[in-house]
């Protein structure tokens, strides 16, 4: 492993915590590639030299201060890392007074080093996972080289799966992306075995989980605990959950399960905030409708307003809140009359009348489509 500057400011700055003194770090030519003090950045430290080829401590005295180039009075220690010197890390002071913290601020030191090592291997592991599983959602081929990919990476590939889709709400993006983070470690405690229950990113504060599934208890199990476990996480991370359920589906139509989780989340709501595709209906339906179909409905039936934000929200919240308008003027903080107003112009310009239940359900098709399609 190569000591970096970032890591090693990093222990610059834990270590000065500690200790009261300057500190540097060395790296294996003998640079100081970190220090409390800037001005030392980049320059020769003999001594730290000495150290890493040595592997022992070194107390530097006034006297070598004179003999040895680039040092100062005081403490100067090897960096171990899996047995090999990767740095050294350098204490100035009196060695007397300084020689006392010498092990704990090594030892401190290489826990540092320890715990970027891992945190950096876990990442890169991630990154892999991450990529090979939107890949797997994303490519209708899967051959014997796919599946050896996915076992090399740990995942159990033989067995089937449950696409489930967690969306948090936030309007604040900074929030969402870190709620986003803390659900995703969340979910990880829940579902420790990454081999059988694969958990990614997916952007958008959307987290996806890959459920492994052996046997058909297995999947009654997870299904009935999924409200309690929604409500858990809502409890931790203090934000609103929503959670979309696709079909048990064999390796090889992993797409499949994803693609319904993605249209169950879309009709998630707070009244409804679990929803599995399987007990979709009209979605179901309208989900084999062709893209092209789906364009020509929304310019068709919402062209003319389409582009107006304001009444689209409207007609979103109307349809969110089952057409309450109360609820509805309550959320767009609007007076129950602007509402009135509002769905007029609406009704005006799209040529019908949403108390018509016709027309009402041709809007709200359509509007389904403008959302799944924007």
């Amino acid at each position: 492993m190569k000591l970096l500057s970032l890591l090693a400011q990093r222990i610059v700055n834990e270590v000065t915590k500690v200790i009261d003194e300057e500190v540097i770090v060395v790296n294996d030519d003998g640079t100081i590639i970190a220090s409390s003090d800037r001005q030392r950045v980049g320059t020769f430290h003999e001594g730290a030299l000495r150290v890493f080829h040595s592997r022992e401590k070194m107390e530097i005295t006034e006297a070598d201060v004179h003999m040895l180039q680039g040092v100062k009075a005081g403490l100067n220690l090897p960096i171990f890392f899996q047995n090999d010197v990767i740095g050294v890390i350098g204490i100035t002071g009196d060695p007397r007074t300084v020689a006392p913290f010498g092990e704990l601020i090594q030892r401190m030191t290489e826990l540092i080093i320890q715990e970027a090592h891992s945190a950096e291997k876990l990442n890169t592991e991630v990154r892999g996972i991450e990529a090979f599983v939107y890949e797997w959602l994303h490519n209708r081929e899967f051959d014997e080289g796919f599946h050896a990919r996915g076992e090399l990476l740990g995942l159990a590939m033989e067995l089937s799966r449950i696409c489930v889709l967690v969306e948090l709400k936030s309007k604040n993006e900074e929030d969402l992306h870190l709620l986003e983070k803390e659900t995703y470690e969340r979910l990880r405690l829940l579902f420790p075995d990454q081999a059988k229950d694969t958990i990614i990113r997916a952007g958008q504060g959307r987290i996806l989980l890959l459920k492994g599934l052996k046997h058909l208890k297995d999947e009654e199990t997870f299904l009935q605990g999924v409200q309690s476990s929604r409500k858990q996480l809502e409890q931790l991370t203090q934000t609103t959950i929503f959670i979309g359920i696709g079909t048990r589906q064999s390796p090889e139509l992993v797409l499949k399960s994803y693609s319904e989780a993605k249209r169950a989340l879309q009709t998630a709501s707070s009244a409804t905030p679990v929803v599995f595709y399987e007990q979709l209906t009209l979605e179901g339906i309208l989900a084999e409708i062709s893209l092209e179909m789906k364009l020509e409905v929304v310019e068709k039936v919402l062209g003319k307003i389409s582009d107006d934000t304001e009444l689209m929200e409207t007609l979103e919240t109307y349809f969110h809140y089952h057409m309450s308008l109360k609820d509805t003027a309550e959320h767009l903080h609007i007076h129950i009359n602007t509402l009135h107003y509002r769905l007029k112009r609406m009704n005006e310009r799209l040529g019908g009348n949403l108390k018509d239940p016709k027309f009402l359900a041709t809007c709200y098709i359509a509007y389904m489509f403008w959302k799944e399609t924007r």
